[in-house]
């Protein structure tokens, strides 16, 4: 009995230290904890009552997230970091479950937040006459703030144009395009025929990007 607890009480220090550590900026701790916790993932994720046609796997990127965010957010006041990890994931995943159900009807311009406004490396597009659109032009005007937004939203916008802006360059050419596509209301159908690609490559493309952009929210979080 004195055994098991002390080795519990030594595993748990072991743990709280990877954390300090991997809060450090320490990769390989980050990378054992994700590694240590990756059963929580698989069990969480394998047990959704997913809805038709949804990839488990994107739901296991979004709980990796969520562990990785609950990595960086853990203090000893939250109590056992297994339970505040698990919290997270459980609370990530049921959330990305929810979101699915809602846009499983919905068309694909509804599927990302037009709070999300390009970087300045974004792709070049043209209109009609070939001549070199700007970013006014490509971003629709639900995409932008107006002049009398409020300061909280207007924080929360270039927050999230700070992530779009790291990831950027981290997208494929395809994915920059169907994200150029989503923000300016393209189907699914359109983007299939502009890019000369399947709906399903296109439906890849959007939730590569959007699970890039997830990841670097909670990294400049």
């Amino acid at each position: 009995m004195t055994t098991t607890l002390t080795r519990g009480h030594a595993a748990s220090h072991n743990e709280q230290a990877l954390l300090r550590a991997a809060q450090r900026g320490d990769r390989r701790a980050q990378e054992e904890l994700l590694r240590r916790y990756e059963p929580l993932v698989r069990h969480t994720v394998w047990r959704l009552p997913l809805p038709c046609r949804c990839d488990r796997e994107d739901f296991a990127q979004d709980a990796r997230v969520a562990l990785l965010g609950a990595i960086r957010a853990w203090q000893p006041t939250r109590g056992p970091f297994c339970a505040f990890a698990a919290h997270c994931v459980r609370t990530k995943t049921s959330n990305a479950l929810g979101a699915a159900r809602a846009r499983k009807h919905q068309p694909l311009s509804q599927a990302l937040s037009l709070d999300w406004n390009p970087s300045p490396y974004w792709r070049p597009y043209f209109d009609e006459e070939g001549t070199p659109m700007s970013i006014e032009d490509v971003i629709p005007l639900g995409a932008r703030l107006p002049s009398h937004a409020d300061t909280a939203r207007d924080v929360l916008v270039r927050e999230q144009l700070a992530a779009v802006r790291a990831v950027w360059p981290s997208l494929t050419e395809k994915e920059r395009d169907v994200l150029a596509g989503v923000l300016n209301g393209r189907t699914y159908r359109q983007l299939a025929a502009e890019l000369d690609c399947t709906l399903k490559s296109v439906d890849g493309a959007l939730r590569r990007a959007r699970r890039k952009l997830a990841a670097e929210e909670v990294l400049v979080a």
